[in-house]
């Protein structure tokens, strides 16, 4: 098998550029700055089954790459899209072979996380006599694809998108190799530059792509070759870094929801947009806000809970990209709304309660003592009766209906919106039926 860099002189320049040394290497600084884990391996020479996960252009290739520069290990590749059972077995032959010889064989995998049961368990095996080294490449947490006995085998390192430092030290490398290709010098105002940082998302390969296809089209012997703004906006008008993969299908819905749930109506939108550019589910979306309608806003606007599902209606009805519309208004709604997570901790109070055993008997005036034969009701005048609130002039009937051990709805004691009137409107409930909230700052001990 062939190497996954082994390839000709015209590759393409991202794979012309790549680091043949650590301090080359470019993010990661978790894992490739001093004293971390992975530059401690590379410093001595060695190497550990692992599989190591993020967005595309983020370094992946360029690790594999500079592990083949610096290990005198036998490197071969598998994609997980491609790789079969018979293919990984032949790699593992060949790796037994080496190891009798005191060589060492590392199994690159590109996209791991597609491999099917059956692949992952002809590794574990290898894994175990030291047949092979394992390096899996993924753009998703391999954790939730792959089985407990080779998770278990392998270490696995987050690699996250390119800050911006590091783009424009890519781009700078860029621009001065193309220099020297060119035979001409290459200059980049600062608003292209800036321009072309932005929309690489952070996906270094893809800025290095735009910006030698630039080049490209701008020859024409000018010395110094200018590349301006207009040079970006013409050449590349969608904006990168934005392909959907199910990592950051929850790293957005999760930024998304922490954004509203903070009143911060700017992150709140600017999440949505990129959701919305990544082709989420718009459904999704508004089943999201609708559980935070309930969860964070509650009973400080109960209206959030109306609008909130009026959205997930109109999506329904109209689709995208109209769509687009109501979720702005709704999430925006739901942002700037007071917010108040009274409900949702009753109900978990009631819950933990409920499933501890806590089942205490409904009051015999509470139950249905009214059907046609029964005791209950042959029995009523011996027992308490029901007394009907609206009969009573406070419009409250002092009844007991439930013994709890604590209070199960607790109002903050500094509500916000509607509950501030909600919160009135119990303690002075609670005072007519002889009672006393806990809740209640002024009263409780």
């Amino acid at each position: 098998m062939k190497s996954l860099f082994d390839t000709p002189e015209d590759r393409p320049l991202p794979t012309r550029l790549m680091p043949e040394q650590p301090e080359a290497f470019l993010g990661q600084a978790h894992l490739m700055g001093a004293d971390s884990p992975l530059k401690g391996l590379l410093e001595a020479r060695t190497f550990r089954s692992m599989v190591i996960y993020g967005p595309p252009g983020c370094g992946k290739s360029s690790f594999v790459h500079l592990l083949e520069c610096l290990l005198p290990f036998h490197f071969h590749v598998v994609r997980g899209s491609e790789g079969s059972v018979s293919d990984l077995k032949k790699v593992i032959d060949i790796g037994k072979d080496y190891r009798r010889s005191g060589q060492k064989t590392v199994l690159v995998i590109e996209e791991i996380d597609r491999f099917t049961r059956t692949q992952q368990d002809v590794l574990v095996p290898a894994l175990e006599r030291g047949d092979i080294l394992l390096l899996g490449l993924s753009y998703d947490n391999p954790v939730r694809a792959l089985l407990p006995p080779l998770v278990s085998r392998v270490l696995i390192f987050p690699f996250y998108a390119l800050s911006t430092e590091d783009l424009g030290v890519l781009l700078e490398r860029c621009r001065l190799f193309l220099e020297r290709e060119r035979g001409g010098t290459v200059e980049v105002e600062q608003d292209a530059r800036s321009l072309l940082i932005r929309r690489s998302g952070g996906d270094g390969r893809k800025l290095v792509l735009v910006f030698e296809a630039i080049v490209a089209a701008s020859r024409g012997g000018v010395s110094p070759l200018r590349i301006g703004a207009d040079h970006v906006a013409r050449f590349e008008t969608l904006p990168g870094g934005i392909g959907r993969d199910r990592e950051s299908h929850y790293d957005l819905i999760s930024a998304f929801i922490k954004s509203v749930r903070n009143h911060d109506p700017d992150a709140a939108v600017h999440y949505l947009a990129r959701m919305i550019e990544t082709g989420e589910d718009p459904l999704f979306i508004a089943r999201r806000l609708v559980v935070l309608a309930s969860e964070d806003i509650g009973l400080a606007n109960p209206v959030g809970l109306t609008v909130a599902v009026s959205c997930l209606e109109a999506i329904r009805s109209i689709g995208m990209p109209e769509g687009r519309i109501p979720l702005a208004q709704t999430t925006l709604y739901l942002a700037l709304s007071p917010k108040s997570n009274s409900a949702y901790k009753a109900v978990e109070r009631a819950l933990t309660e409920v499933r501890e055993g806590f089942l205490p008997p409904v009051p015999e005036f509470l139950k249905n003592v009214h059907l046609s034969g029964s005791t209950l009701w042959q029995e009523s005048s011996e027992r308490e009766l029901y007394r009907y609130p609206p009969d009573d002039p406070s419009g409250v009937s002092p009844q007991t209906y439930f013994s709890g051990k604590t209070p199960l709805y607790l109002p903050p004691l500094l509500p916000a919106g509607e509950e501030i009137e909600m919160r009135r409107r119990l303690l002075e409930w609670q005072r007519l039926k002889g009672r006393v909230s806990p809740s209640d700052p002024d009263k409780s001990e």
